[in-house]
């Protein structure tokens, strides 16, 4: 069969050697567009819910909007292997993640499905919204606005109304979310006191401010059904009725007019203060010690980065001539700028690599014909290997060019030791396969004066090839190098049945090795003979000094080492065992991505719970503005808590630096002045990571704890009671090291619980004083502006001054049938402790409690907790389920091990089929490891085989050993 496929090579080089170079005249140009990222898509197929409503606490989001979502609606979406949900003060977060290999967008379909139904759920926030699915590390860029002729609220409307449509519909751009956002709204903002003195209802001012717009969301006021304009018809032609509304300003608000329990009529600003303000805040940026805005854009999954990057600053470039004054920043958070220096680097490095492999080719084979092959050979591999995964689409990201520099190192080894044996071959051997004069010589006749009887006849002194004839010695010269490839593409199949994250990781990395690898075995049966027919059949082979160095050492090196068999068995065997104790390091997850040194710097701030949005971001413009200060930090952006359709789900008192570090500065010791600067401040705890290294550890499902017991329950007092006994019963377990209840978090909060029998004497009910109480301290949206192609809100809401001070909650005047009467005399208003956020475990309340295990095996101890779980009295509707991530991690080696085992024994047959002997066979398959265990220890001064890319490394060294 190789004979065939050389003999056809040879016979058609023509075709072969214009196909190569039509091949790469394509490949090259396309190569330099494609898609490159940091690391590949890691997390499953998932889909996240979010349904704002702000003003709600955590326990009224989960009870009034995540429950009826999980329970009513997204129950029994099909292919679903895990839904999630997280409620924080006015925001419901639900992440539905999908059996592997689901599709996305029939995921996404189904759960929109479900969604349908979501007008039946209590209007207290915005319908819930299906986020648009984003790539595992989805912000592409992070833009920074200031305008200091511009109001924060006006520089609002251009992000909102502006920038934001455009950028959205971007190719590649799948969410713009605005860190600021200041909504220009119409508040009438109502003193009760003052509507007492003007004989005025708060109802009042909430219907008659309604009934002034075109369209309003209250039922109750006849502009929930605003009605049309109509047409007038004459005989020859239709005139259409076009209100338009007088209202386009507070001024113009404040004139409406509203009248008193007496009938007088009075304008409503004379009740009330009629003014242009936003809503009250989920978030803000940062930009300088001030507030400002930020927009956060992210990308689809698979999308180019460097593309959409472009894409948005172009689209960002064509705006400015209609944004004066708009200074737009773009160098907050660019991670195509690391790719850009990335890709650089990897340029340069590769260059010098190439160079040194051409001068280890001339080198070694003392030919710039035999150079020219095997580095054609070479190049054409790699990159049509490069071509193909483009082809597929693949993003070529560090595990990606991981894989293919790790297979390159084999090709090397592949051409040239396929060029050197073809030179090594008798002239007439090598003529045998080349047509002369049109006609293919038969192996028998003289070449250049040299002859070649039955392959027998030495050429400048070499003999043939073990005596054999061409078409034998042709066969001879690839057909181990075809077995080695064979082998080489069985070594990584058993990491492609590694499962979660690091599978998810390692996969691109194997796929892109064994696709170079099997492209060039076929270069060496197609590429190579051919080129080998042009260049080499009439030079003579001259004995490289290199060349003839190493053959010299292996020839007297080798049988001094024999002479040595015990010492020699007793270092392999300690390099072996050294190299087996380094190995289990390979299974963390956190090993599975190389370290980077990404100068785009996250520091994350969290403070006690129940922090104002002022205060946090007050302190985060101090440690920024210190942060500056440090030498190496190029600059400084940070945003506190969330943004509407933001890919946040925290509080005011979280906020996010983004560092730049510069390209000039020592990596390690920037981040750790950084570090420093972040953790000197008391009751902040601060966090220096990576955005990608954030992604990740969110994206892992399950836990990685050795031992972990998850309490579900219903009432959160009783759930931590619950977890208290659990882990009071784990201390009783031997092997069970220091387990710890996962800590719930509370901040303070005023309790409003009405007083039945005083609300009875003023003929009111207790959703009468909620109702009033949410339209003076959170504002009701009574109406909108349809101004110019944008939308502005309406707002009801209580003055600044009734709304500062705790005791403002019981001194509220609520209007009833009586007259108005304070809050506090018809409801108890307390400080209590409210839990900042509430977790929900597939649609269940959990609270987890882990452990270490020492001195004894986990499946031990995990079978001896869940048997004394089972006897652990439960209350009502709670219950316990105990894991171990390192069970998983069990199960997952095993399955690997035997996966393992059955390549080793695919190996084994391959190597009889090419030694023709069993004992040969079993010996290289025994001996081949030990190459790669001083591969292991080779990498302890670096730091170690921790990650894909270095296993990958280990099977580059096998595959030179078995070559």
């Amino acid at each position: 069969m190789l004979n065939a496929v050389i003999a056809l090579s040879v016979k058609f080089r023509i075709l072969v050697v214009g196909a190569t170079v039509v091949l790469l005249a394509v490949a090259i140009p396309q190569l330099r567009t494609a898609a490159v990222d940091e690391y590949p898509e890691f997390a499953p197929p998932q889909v996240e819910v979010q349904a704002e409503a702000l003003g709600l606490s955590a326990a009224e989001v989960e009870q009034l909007i995540t429950v009826p979502l999980e329970q009513d609606l997204l129950n029994g979406v099909p292919w679903l292997e895990q839904i999630r949900s997280e409620s924080v003060p006015g925001l419901s977060t639900i992440d539905l993640t999908f059996n592997s290999g689901t599709d996305l967008l029939e995921a996404r379909q189904m759960v929109q499905e479900h969604l349908t139904q979501a007008h039946a759920l209590p209007q207290v926030g915005t319908p819930p919204v299906m986020i648009q699915p984003t790539s595992s590390t989805g912000r592409v860029l992070m833009v920074a606005l200031r305008a200091d002729q511009l109001s924060l609220v006006d520089l609002s409307i251009l992000a909102r109304w502006k920038v934001k449509p455009r950028l959205e519909g971007l190719p590649g751009v799948a969410n713009v979310a605005i860190w600021g956002q200041r909504d220009r709204q119409l508040q009438v903002q109502v003193d009760p006191t003052k509507l007492r003195a003007n004989g005025v209802s708060l109802n009042q001012v909430v219907s008659t401010t309604g009934n002034a717009l075109w369209v309003s969301p209250l039922t109750f006021v006849e502009a929930s059904t605003p009605g049309t304009g109509g047409f007038v018809d004459t005989t020859n032609q239709r005139f259409g009725i076009q209100h338009v509304t007088p209202i386009t300003t507070a001024e113009g608000l404040s004139a409406v007019t509203v009248e008193d329990t007496t009938g007088r009529t009075l304008r409503l600003g004379q009740v009330a203060d009629v003014v242009e303000d936003h809503q009250p805040l989920i978030g803000d940026a940062v930009l300088d010690g001030s507030p400002g805005l930020m927009l956060v854009i992210q990308k689809f999954p698979g999308a180019n980065t460097r593309e959409v990057t472009a894409a948005v600053e172009q689209a960002l470039d064509e705006m400015k001539p209609g944004l004066s004054g708009v200074t737009m920043d773009t160098t907050v958070y660019r991670p195509a700028s690391y790719l850009d220096d990335a890709l650089h680097n990897l340029a340069v490095r590769g260059l010098v690599g190439l160079l040194l492999v051409i001068l280890l080719l001339v080198g070694f084979l003392l030919s710039w014909r035999a150079a020219v092959v095997a580095l054609a050979s070479m190049l054409t591999s790699v990159l049509a290997a490069a071509y193909l995964l483009q082809l597929r689409a693949t993003t070529f990201n560090v595990l990606v060019l991981a894989g293919l520099l790790a297979a390159s190192a084999v090709v090397v080894a592949d051409s040239i030791a396929d060029v050197y044996a073809l030179r090594r071959r008798p002239a007439a051997a090598r003529a045998s396969t080349v047509p002369s004069n049109g006609h293919p010589v038969d192996g028998h006749s003289g070449v250049n004066g040299h002859s070649a009887v039955d392959g027998h006849t030495a050429v400048d002194g070499h003999s043939g090839v073990d005596g054999l004839g061409p078409a034998t010695a042709s066969r001879t010269v690839r057909a181990p190098l075809v077995y080695a490839a064979l082998i080489m593409l069985l070594l990584p199949v058993p990491a492609l049945l590694v499962g979660g994250v690091p599978g998810r990781l390692i996969r691109p990395a194997v796929l892109s090795y064994e696709l170079a690898i099997a492209v060039s075995m076929v270069v060496a049966l197609l590429l190579t003979p051919a080129l080998a027919s042009y260049l080499l059949v009439r030079e003579r082979p001259r004995r490289s000094p290199l060349a003839g160095l190493a053959e010299r050492a292996f020839d007297t090196g080798l049988p001094r080492l024999l002479r040595r068999p015990r010492a020699l068995l007793a270092t392999a065997a300690v390099l072996v065992l050294a190299s087996l104790a380094v190995l289990p390091q390979l299974y963390r997850d956190r090993a599975m991505l190389p370290t980077l040194h990404d100068r785009e710097l996250t520091v994350h701030l969290q403070t006690a719970a129940g922090t104002s949005l002022p205060e946090m971001t007050r302190l985060t413009g101090r440690v920024g503005a210190e942060l500056r200060t440090v030498p190496g930090v190029s600059d400084v952006g940070a945003h506190v808590g969330r943004a509407l359709m933001g890919d946040q789900a925290v509080n005011v008192d979280s906020a996010e630096l983004w560092i730049g570090v510069r390209s000039t500065a020592d990596y390690g010791s920037t981040v750790e002045k950084v570090r420093r600067v972040a953790q000197g401040y008391p009751g902040v705890q601060a966090r220096v990571s990576t955005y990608p290294a954030d992604r990740l550890s969110a994206a892992r499902v399950g836990t990685s704890a050795p031992l972990l017991v998850r309490v579900y329950g219903q009432d959160l007092d009783q759930l931590a009671n619950t977890a208290e006994q659990v882990r009071r019963m784990l201390t009783g377990v031997r092997g069970v090291d220091r387990p710890v209840t996962q800590q719930q978090w509370h901040e303070p909060s005023l309790q409003i619980q009405v007083k039945l029998a005083a609300a009875e004497r003023y003929a009111i009910t207790p959703g009468d004083v909620r109702r009033a109480s949410a339209t003076l301290f959170a504002g009701l949206p009574v109406g909108s502006l349809y101004e110019d192609q944008k939308i502005f809100d309406v707002v009801v809401w209580g003055v600044p001054e009734a709304r500062r001070r705790p005791a403002d909650v019981a001194n509220l005047l609520i209007d009833t049938a009586k007259g108005p009467v304070r809050l506090g005399e018809v409801a108890d208003v307390k400080m209590a402790a409210a839990p900042t956020e509430i977790h929900n475990d597939n649609k269940f309340r959990s609270q987890d409690v882990t452990a270490g295990v020492s001195g004894r095996p986990v499946g031990d101890v995990l079978r001896e907790v869940r048997t004394r779980l089972a006897g652990l009295p439960m209350p009502l509707e709670s219950h316990a389920e105990a894991f171990s991530g390192a069970t998983v991690q069990a199960a997952q080696q095993t399955r690997v091990a035997l996966a393992a085992v059955a390549v080793a024994v695919a190996i084994l047959l391959l190597l009889q089929a090419a030694f023709g002997s069993w004992r040969l066979a079993a010996l290289l398959l025994v001996a081949a490891p030990f190459g790669a265990a001083g591969g292991v220890l080779a990498a302890l001064p670096v730091g170690g085989v921790r990650s894909a890319a270095g296993l990958l490394g280990l099977l580059t060294v096998l595959g030179v050993v078995l070559h």
